[in-house]
């Protein structure tokens, strides 16, 4: 047999050192409180003899929602939903407690400890079965609702419920019954139905002094 030589060595314990490195995997969620998520990863390990190890669950992993300037989008995560999850560099233990810059609290490096679950990746068998190619959507994964925003418009499917003042620039087209519980005010213009002026300058034809009714609006 062959001696190894120094570079042998050398490039056999980078070899084994590398199989200790974490970068990224694949991962489906087992429970999520909102903030953190327990997962699975779903890629197993294999280690420097070759065996293949299933690896167990991460626990308290911090979730990744698309977060800035007092705005966030956040997503209800549901057993089985998958993602991936991301490995820092260094131990994320001070930080992740206090929110300020902190120096490592451990020496270990790419640990599995030090993950980050990004709810934005599928398997082929997940993939969404509605995608829209021309346009910002959020929706269902199914497209039975969205919102979507295309060049000079947004389009909405779905019933909506809105909670505070609304105010409106523009024309109005209703198609469909309407309903008001509530005052009803206008200013300005005209009222009409059917075509006929029924707002504060309408006149009525037909009229007599007496007790009897007038005329339709004219």
């Amino acid at each position: 047999m062959k001696q190894p030589t120094f570079l042998d060595v050398i490039n056999q314990y980078a070899q084994n050192q590398r199989y200790e490195i974490h970068t990224a995997l694949p991962a489906k969620i087992i429970s999520s409180n909102g903030h953190s998520a327990t997962v699975e990863l779903m890629i197993s390990h294999i280690n420097k003899e070759g065996q293949v190890i299933a690896l167990p669950p991460l626990v308290d992993v911090p979730i990744g929602f698309y977060r800035g300037g007092g705005f966030c989008v956040t997503v209800p995560l549901a057993a089985g939903d998958e993602g991936l999850v991301i490995f820092a560099e260094r131990c994320i233990d001070g930080w992740y407690v206090s929110g300020q810059q902190s120096q490592p609290l451990d020496q270990r490096f790419h640990d599995l400890s030090d993950a980050f679950f990004l709810p934005q990746a599928s398997s082929l068998p997940n993939k969404i079965p509605d995608y829209s190619h021309d346009a910002l959507s959020l929706q269902t994964d199914d497209g039975s609702t969205f919102i979507r925003i295309q060049a000079g418009k947004i389009i909405i499917k779905g019933d909506i419920q809105h909670q505070g003042n609304y105010q409106l620039e523009g024309n109005t087209l209703i198609k469909g019954d309407h309903s008001v519980e509530g005052n009803s005010e206008s200013s300005g213009g005209t009222l009409k139905h059917n075509g006929k002026n029924i707002g504060d300058t309408h006149t009525h034809g037909g009229v007599q002094t007496g007790g009897g009714n007038t005329g339709g609006p004219n």
